[in-house]
């Protein structure tokens, strides 16, 4: 029963966060960069794919580790197996894809306000609240250049994180 809650949790947090990915990518990020978004939408947008990021940042890593240690023991079954090498490349994907978000959502926010912490950021993340009081900062369109690289880059990512959970559930023989 544990198992399948595992797997259940592990598959919908992976698909949430894949799907956000790939719809700020694609849906959210072109109007930002050609001004039909406004700022705050754009921020907001971004700041709830960090958001979502982060808890599934919590949530993949702990099922994960428990569906590998109850199906890839003894661990030279990760590297010794192709099955084994689809999970270490999922966990790479998940990792640059996590870095990723962080640093575009990052360059967004000390566009606005370059005196950010890395604490702070950390804490707060890009809230709307924080374009409070900043008239003069810049517009959806910049924000969405500073963070353009990032968010294709990641969802790319994402797309090679799909093909490589779509290997290991059709079973890619071990």
């Amino acid at each position: 029963m544990l198992r399948t809650v595992a797997f259940v949790a592990h598959v919908l947090s992976g698909a949430v966060w894949t799907g956000a990915a790939l719809f700020v990518a694609y849906a959210v990020l072109p109007r930002a960069t050609d001004g039909t978004m406004s700022r705050a939408g754009f921020v907001d947008a971004a700041h709830r794919l960090l958001m979502i990021t982060r808890w599934t940042g919590v949530a993949l890593p702990v099922t994960g580790a428990y569906l590998v240690w109850l199906l890839y023991r003894p661990l030279e079954l990760l590297t010794g197996t192709s099955r084994g090498w689809a999970v270490l490349a999922m966990l790479s994907l998940w990792g640059v894809m996590n870095g990723l978000v962080e640093l575009g959502v990052l360059r967004m926010r000390r566009e606005v306000d370059p005196d950010v912490g890395w604490g702070e950021y950390m804490a707060e993340g890009f809230p709307v609240e924080a374009l409070d009081g900043i008239g003069a900062a810049p517009g959806s369109a910049r924000l969405a250049a500073v963070a353009r690289p990032y968010l294709l880059a990641s969802a790319g990512l994402a797309v090679l994180l799909l093909v490589d959970a779509a290997l290991l559930a059709g079973g890619i023989p071990a």
